[in-house]
This record gives structure tokens, sequence and C-alpha cells, in this order.
């Protein structure tokens, strides 16, 4: 389908907008001549096993379909379906999209140009229900929170997916007489043939969650036409929209209000009812399409200004030698400038609830500032899944031998260097296990050197430096994710086959593109609007402290919750051995004492011997072919 319509828009640039899910693309195109808009088939999503190359062709197929030969555009906005699950593939989707296509991208997930196409600037939730189901939202403040989307195995609730696959269980459970509903049988058969057949249709088509998600218009139809089964299948989606727009909500405010958009919104009634009833609160239509909302931010992009509300939602990239005004070149690789429009990132945002923080009386600063700190916390616990795999890939390299390095600059430089020189008297490791590579040098950790950041070249050599190699570990810290000592530092680390981490406080982070383990800890807008010190530095201070922690719990530096291999150098901590040995073994405070001073004050020495009766030296040894783990010693000492 192609549609043309007239615009005067003066000296505006040319922009390609795309709308890019799993049933179809749509695209616009906005230039001197007018607008016009073309169809094309979609995509599995950015994860997929070829997922640049898919994301390519479906766009050029797309522009094809509607005869759309518009070159090389000014600026072209992406809302793509499974972007943020993709980070490690966003760079080689950059490169490849302003090669070929725009001078300038605006990369983002589908949920977001949705949201932007319902509720603009306006902060609230918008549950994107098509295919698949997710919700995004938004508050006053910046911060975002994500809810579903999940995919068809493992989320989605509510979704068009769904929604087919009810509608189709019900076919089939009619036809088995199992209850079910004669009109879905009905269709199903007219759409599919005979039923028989059907697992084998699904299973071997190209795209299953498409086949069966297509469904849904045949169960929105035997819904309209009175059938119970089927009314009460869209009416069960409602509810599951329902109760992501709720937990999103939940999440950031519970006075937000809730747009529910996307394809599977055009049934209507059907659908719109039940989830206004179920959701509660205020509901809104969303006031444009995803389509809307990628022409959008290609225009804000182009001013040099992304809307605060989504900014850490979107990544920005353009070639070499373009001119959009506003942005930001950062570098080069590959003949692709990959910049941030900096005041675009969260964490440079300004909460505009506050422009009168000055004027308050002390006790309402502070209440700001630790209700901001309190948001941590939760948004550390959804990183959860992302961080665990990392402490595991850690704790093989530091097992077989290998170092870990931190790489930062500024706060997170000094918070890096802190949490390295606090293993060694804690767990026991040497000073080289784990160190700091702080930009400027140890003396930027009394005197701030904060030009450091900018030099990228000594990011590398301080990597250089270091000779890290493939056994090695390199994790960088950045709370904007663009620092160029901390991006050009992983990418040495990186080429010399070293293990990469990078930690950054925005979603969509340059940082994350390259990585073995990209970590995503979005805080939003600070206090102080750019102090990435306060919030955005206490996910780092946690982050790194219970990252390296888990990492020391996998090497054996703890049995149960005691540090078992601290450095008892003081009255204190010599205290703490005793007590330790105590509560491992039940033995009293003599003999606790007795075995510590055998040990040369090893405290997972002296356990051994108390709980197998042995010497320091067969305690040494049961620990050494025990993975110089209490428990792997104790296997030994009953095996």
């Amino acid at each position: 389908m192609v549609s043309t319509t007239t615009r005067s828009d003066g000296e505006s640039p040319s922009l390609l907008a795309v709308d890019l899910g799993k049933t179809g693309a749509r695209v616009r195109w906005c230039g001197p001549e007018g607008v016009r808009e073309s169809e094309g088939p979609g995509v599995v999503g950015l994860a997929a096993a070829d997922g640049v190359g898919e994301v390519v062709r479906a766009l050029r197929a797309a522009l094809d379909a509607g005869g759309l030969d518009v070159g090389r555009v000014d600026v072209l906005a992406v809302g793509l379906v499974g972007y943020h699950a993709a980070s490690a593939r966003r760079g080689a989707l950059a490169a490849a999209v302003v090669r070929e296509f725009a001078d300038v991208a605006v990369l983002t997930g589908d949920v977001t140009t949705t949201y932007v196409g319902a509720l603009g600037d306006r902060p609230g939730v918008v549950v994107a229900a098509g295919t698949g189901a997710v919700a995004l939202g938004a508050d006053a403040q910046g911060r975002t929170a994500v809810r579903d989307g999940w995919g068809f195995l493992l989320g989605d609730d509510g979704s068009g997916y769904a929604v087919g696959r009810a509608g189709l269980r019900a076919a089939l459970e009619h036809r088995d007489g199992r209850g079910g509903s004669a009109a879905l049988e009905r269709a199903a058969t007219e759409r599919f043939g005979q039923l028989v057949g059907l697992p084998a249709a699904v299973h071997s088509a190209e795209h299953p969650s498409r086949l069966i998600a297509s469904f849904a218009t045949e169960v929105a139809r035997a819904a309209q036409e009175g059938d119970e089964v089927a009314r009460q299948i869209w009416e069960d989606a409602a509810a599951a929209l329902a109760r992501t727009a709720r937990a999103c909500r939940e999440a950031l405010d519970p006075g937000l209000p809730v747009c529910l958009a996307g394809g599977l919104a055009g049934v209507g009634a059907l659908l719109t009812e039940p989830f206004a009833a179920a959701v509660g609160g205020e509901v809104v239509s969303p006031a444009g399409t995803s389509l809307d909302g990628a022409e959008a931010l290609a225009r804000q992009v182009w001013s040099g200004r992304v809307s605060p509300v989504v900014a850490d939602q979107v990544s920005v990239v353009r070639a070499s030698g373009s001119a959009a005004e506003g942005a930001v070149v950062e570098g080069d690789a590959d003949g692709v400038e990959v910049p941030e429009v900096i005041g675009a990132l969260a964490t440079e945002g300004v909460r505009e609830d506050l422009l009168d923080l000055d004027e308050r009386d002390s006790a309402a600063v502070l209440t700001e500032l630790w209700e901001a700190e309190a948001t941590v916390a939760p948004a550390l616990l959804r990183v959860v899944p992302t961080v665990a795999p990392a402490v595991d890939d850690i704790a093989e390299r530091l097992r077989g031998g290998g170092r870990m390095f931190y790489l930062g600059a500024g706060t997170p430089g000094r918070l890096a260097f802190v949490d390295a020189s606090e293993l060694p008297p804690t767990y026991g490791t040497t000073p080289d296990l784990v160190r700091a590579l702080p930009a400027g040098g140890v003396e930027a950790m009394v005197q701030a050197r904060e030009g450091a950041e900018d030099d990228g070249p000594a990011g590398a050599e301080m990597v250089r430096g270091a000779g890290v190699g493939p056994d090695d570990v390199v994790v960088g810290i950045s709370a904007s994710g663009r620092t160029p000592y901390v991006l050009h530092g992983l990418a040495e680390a990186s080429s010399r086959g070293a293990l990469t981490v990078a930690v950054s406080g925005n979603s969509g982070a340059r940082a994350s593109a390259g990585v073995d383990h990209a970590i995503e800890v979005p805080t939003g807008p600070e206090v102080i609007s750019g102090s990435t010190r306060l919030k955005a530095g206490t996910a780092q201070k946690m982050l790194l402290g219970a990252l390296s922690t888990a990492v020391m719990v996998r090497l054996g530096k703890t049995h149960g919750p005691f540090m078992v291999d601290m450095q008892a150098s003081n009255v204190k901590l010599r205290d703490r051995a005793v007590r330790m040995v105590q509560r491992v073994t039940g033995c009293g405070a003599d003999r606790a004492t007795e075995a510590l001073e055998l040990s040369g004050w090893s405290t997972k020495v002296a356990v051994v011997m108390v709980l197998g009766d042995h010497d320091a030296d067969r305690a040494r040894e049961l620990l050494a072919r025990g993975g110089d783990s209490v428990r792997g010693a104790l296997g030994q000492v009953h095996a």
C-alpha cells in the first residue's frame, strides 16, 4: 500500500520513519515533495540469527513495495521489535543503516515509537499490543520502566499471539469434543483446511508466532458475531494486558495515565473496554501510531533535542561528515561515527519538578535526594538476569589464572578504585587479581581530572600497559555509556581476547555494543542535573560491590555468609575470625583461637582443621583438592 499526501515543511530535512514489527513493516518518507508511505513484511527481531541482515532486507523490501526510490535521507528513525533485547548487535545495525540509508539514524524499540506516537512528551504508560505485548512507562522525573515483552514462549501475555493461540486451542478442543467453540473450529478450518494438519502447518511455518497471531482476526470476528468462547478470549487478553500496565504504572507512579496502543487495539471495544475496566485509573486513547512516533523522534533528533521522557530508550548514530544540528560526534569506527545527543541522555536530564530546589528548606532537599536514591535498588534488581551470567564468566576466567581490571573515569573510576582496593583485606586476594585502571591514573583519585575521560587513546594504552590478555576480564564503567576512555579501553581489551563487560547508566549505551556482557542500569535524571555522582554513582557502587562479591562467592572466598578468606590483620578482625570458626564448627572460643593461631590466622584453614581434626598442613591440602573452597574441602573430609 502506498499513500501520498502533500506537506509544506519549508526547509525540513528528508526523513524516513520506520515501524518494524514481527507482522509487518511500515515506512514513511517525508521530503520536499510531500509524504509517501509503504508497507512490507516484518522481521523476527534483531536477536534472530541474521537479525541485522533481516532488518536491512525488510527496509529495502518495504521501500521497493511502494516504489519509494528516496535515495539517502537526512534522518532515519526505526522502531524495531526486539531492539532492546539484542544490545550486542546494535553497533552492527547502526553501521549498516547509516551506510545504506541515512546520514543520521535513530534506533530504538518499537514500544518506544509506539509510546511517542501515543503520548508524545507526556508521562504515562503505553501498552503496545501487536503480535507481542510490552508496556513502557515514563514519569515526570525521566524514570522509565518496561514490563513483559519476553517473547511468545515466555511472555507477551494478552498479545495477538496469545489471542490466536487461545482461539486455535478452542477450535481443536471443539473438534475433540472437549468443549471449545464451534465457531472457531469453522473459522480455523476455513483458514487452514483440515485441522488434523494444523500442527504440521504451524511447526513448519517460517515464523510460527506470526501465523498463530494472524488468527486473532478470526477470533475477533467470532466474538463480534456473538461467540461466547471468543468473547472470553478477548476479555482474558484485556485482563492480561491490564496486569502488565498496572505493574508498569506501580513501578513509577500510580497516578500515571495508561494508553492501549498497537495493532491489536484495532479490534476496538472488544478489547479496549474490558482493558479500561480492568486497569483502572485514567485511560487515554493514543494520539497517533508507532509510525507517527518514529517520525516525531526523527524530527527531534534533527533539531538536536530528544524528549527526556524517552531519551534513555533511544540511540542516535550518524555517518562521518553528516551535519545534523545539535548532534555531538565522539569518534569514528569503520567510517561510522556513533554519537549521542548528549543533552538527550537520561543521565543529563532535568527534573522539571525541581526548578525551585534552591528555594526549599534543607529537610525538603534531603528528602528529594534520598527519595531519588531509593529508586536505585529496584533498578538493580531488574538487571539480575543480565549480571548473573557475567559473574559466572568472570569467575571462570579468574579461576583459570586470569585477572580483572576496572576501567572508569571520574566518579566511576574512583568507585572502581575503592572496590578493587577492598578485596585483598576482605577476601585474601592478591592485589593484582582485581585492579582499577582509572582515567588520569592514581593521582585522579585525590585530584579530579575530569578532562581525562575524553582521552580515548589513553584508555587503550592503559589496557595495553596492564598486559591484558585472553585470560583476563575488563569491566568498563560509565554513567553516560559514551565515555571515550572507557570505549577505547574496552575495544582494546576485546581485540586482545579478554572478556569484556560494560556497565552503563543509560539504555542503548554505546558501551554496550560489541562487549560480551552489557549491563545497563538506567537511573534517569539526577536531583542535581548531570551530577552522576548521586544516584548513578550509587548504582555503580552497589553494582560493583555486588559483582565482585558474587565473583568471590563463586571462587570459594566465602562459606555461607562468612568471609573465611579475610586477612585477620587487627584486633577486630581476629575477634571476628574466632567467632566465625566457632559458628561454622560449633567449637568453643579456645579451640577456635588455637586453630587460628596454628593456621597463621587463616579462617578457612582453621575451619577445616577443627571439623576434620587435621593439622594445618593437611587442611591446606584438602582445601587445594577442594578448589580452595571450605565446602569443597569438607567434602574431601567426609568422602
